[in-house]
């Protein structure tokens, strides 16, 4: 009587067990490793992230203060990694690209302060042109000065432009 109890009982064979964990093991593993690899992806767009707000807090702050000139007479320095000049208000601003950040100063008060960082400064330069947006050297012709910001992302780089018209210099009127 026994043994036939035991033969119609229904259940899983050790050999079913093993199987069926196995699989489980397998498809757990695949499940990690894509949860690993989604996490890398988040942590990459959040650096990214972080590098463009700096960035474009940097480029606000510099149209900003630009856009407080009188004229361009009250620029004095105007170079690729340089710009300083003095707003409306009669703060002298210094803006310098150096090794991997782009720093501001007010002149005669405190120290650099870095804006961004981890600039590529091959790249980041300052630009100038004229009122016909041709390149030009010359403080008293500048109407329009360009900003390219090149953050370093370890890649190629994410570029942030800034464009100011200085809104004092009302060459738009002329």
């Amino acid at each position: 009587m026994r043994l036939s109890s035991l033969k119609n009982s229904s259940g899983f064979t050790l050999i079913e067990l093993i199987i069926s964990m196995t699989m489980m093991v397998i498809i757990s593993g695949l499940l990690a490793s894509i949860i690993a690899a989604n996490m890398n992806v988040m942590s990459e767009v959040s650096d990214r992230k972080k590098l463009v707000t700096r960035g474009v807090l940097a480029v606000n702050l510099f149209q900003r203060e630009l856009g407080m000139l009188k004229t361009a007479d009250d620029i004095s320095t105007a170079g690729e990694k340089q710009l300083t000049f003095t707003d409306t208000y009669g703060n002298t601003w210094d803006y310098v690209i150096s090794g991997s950040s782009l720093t501001r100063q007010q002149v005669g008060v405190g120290s650099a302060q870095v804006l961004a960082t981890p600039v590529i400064n091959a790249e980041t330069k300052f630009s100038y042109f004229a009122e016909n947006n041709a390149s030009t050297a010359v403080i008293a012709d500048m109407t329009l000065i360009k900003l390219k910001l090149v953050m370093d992302d370890g890649e190629s780089g994410i570029p942030i432009m800034s464009i100011v018209y200085p809104e004092n210099f009302k060459f738009y009127n002329r």
